[in-house]
């Protein structure tokens, strides 16, 4: 009978490798505790019991921990995912509503863009993108652009 338990847990552990989700891989389990009693007993209602209970009290325990201990956190954003947050310089006046679009050179490549508070953007000024609507960057300006660009402004209308 142990080879019969050795053969299901087998199974049960390439299925699980198969599915990937923490769910078979408590009956690999059973199945080899059951495979260790069937060495102690030859009463396949035992055998049976321990598989069943084993199996079972593994998957309402542990499967939930499991699941997020090994579930993978730390996604890497990739292709335009991972321009949000990145900074640009503007080519051309961004204006006040999305149909005054101006332009953003963004890591070597221009894109139309349009400003996400509503506030017209000037040519020069540091942007911040915050996110992407279809070919089109949102972005708002870099806060100390903003502000060195302002006092560079009073300064020059004081001279």
């Amino acid at each position: 009978m142990w080879l019969l338990w050795l053969v299901v847990g087998i199974a049960f552990a390439i299925a699980e490798i198969i599915n990937n989700g923490f769910f078979l891989i408590w009956f690999a389990i059973g199945a080899i505790a059951a495979l260790l009693t069937s060495l102690i007993t030859t009463s396949v209602p035992i055998q049976l019991i321990v598989f069943l209970t084993i199996s079972f009290l593994l998957l309402i325990t542990l499967t939930r921990y499991c699941s997020a201990h090994f579930a993978k956190k730390d996604t890497i954003p990739t292709n335009i995912d991972a321009l949000i947050g990145k900074t640009g310089t503007v080519l051309t006046f961004i204006g006040t509503d999305s149909s005054q679009v101006g332009q953003v050179k963004l890591d070597g490549e221009i894109w139309s863009a349009i400003s996400s508070d509503g506030l017209s953007i000037e040519k020069g000024i540091t942007v911040i993108v915050d996110e992407i609507r279809g070919v089109r960057l949102i972005v708002h300006p870099k806060s100390s652009t903003l502000l060195n660009t302002s006092s560079h402004n009073t300064q020059e209308e004081t001279l």
